[in-house]
């Protein structure tokens, strides 16, 4: 299904943050909100073999925007990433005669962010190869793994007056539905310097599903997982004395060159 990004009544803007002067304060600018239609992936699984499902919807980049770096040193990018996610899980299991039965179903929405320099004037070509690297690389907005087993007897049973075995000729099920809706965001930091110019933001959004069960009498598995609606805002920050720059943390007991850059106490 092909995705077509919708730009929203923010994209046009661009008003500049005043900038306080107090030690380490900081100051941005928003640019070019988007919006995204809905982006799914659905499987069912009624076999003995797993169904799968990958959706990029619509590409590598789901959400975009351009932005440009100004030529003054101390300057940051920060992107602001939101999107609402949902998945659906339903498994079922049946099964007789002490047999074991089970049934699966996994579904993730994963968030991978990018940033290319524009090539032309209008970013509709980009450099082939990420300008600068962005922590976290990529952030699981939701995921989730359900898992359904049991061992049933089974239902119009009889039993054998002579041997005392019991037949059943009906298998029992068990049914498990699980649905979510949530909204998430998260800051992304472009980890490093970017000389002046035109920039284009990617995030990408990856939606997979997986469902499997044991038996075919009657168990089975659904999973759904989609993006409703998202946007994605870059921002400029600048560092002000005494810091030059932002950049990620390094856990302790570890060294990043020559000196330590710790993520807190």
């Amino acid at each position: 299904m092909k995705q077509v990004v919708v730009v929203a009544a923010m994209a046009s803007l661009l008003s500049t943050a005043a900038v306080a002067q107090s030690s380490g304060s900081g100051g941005g600018s928003f640019a070019n909100a988007y919006l995204i239609p809905t982006v799914v992936c659905s499987v069912t699984a009624n076999a003995t073999t797993a169904s799968s499902c990958t959706a990029q919807g619509g590409g590598a980049k789901v959400l975009y925007g351009n932005i440009k770096v100004p030529s003054a040193a101390n300057k940051n990018v920060i992107l602001m990433g939101s999107l609402e996610t949902s998945i659906l899980t339903d498994t079922t299991v049946a099964s007789s005669g002490g047999s074991k039965s089970t049934s699966s179903a996994q579904g993730s929405i994963i968030v991978t962010p990018k940033i290319y320099q524009c090539l032309d004037q209008y970013c509709n070509v980009v450099s082939s190869t990420p300008a600068a690297p962005i922590v976290p690389s990529t952030v699981t907005f939701d995921e989730r793994l359900q898992t359904l087993s049991a061992t049933l007897a089974g239902l119009n049973c009889t039993t054998n007056l002579t041997t005392g075995v019991v037949t059943c000729t009906s298998p029992e099920t068990i049914e498990l539905l699980l649905s979510t809706t949530s909204a998430h965001s998260f800051n992304f930091l472009v980890n490093g310097a970017l000389a002046s110019g035109v920039y284009q933001v990617q995030l990408g959004v990856q939606v997979s599903d997986i469902a499997s069960t044991t038996n075919t009498l009657g168990a089975g598995a659904t999973v759904f997982a989609g993006v409703g609606g998202g946007s994605l805002i870059e921002m400029i920050l600048q560092s002000q004395t005494p810091f030059t720059t932002v950049s990620a943390c390094t856990p302790a007991g570890t060294t990043s060159g020559s000196t330590l850059n710790g993520c807190g106490p």
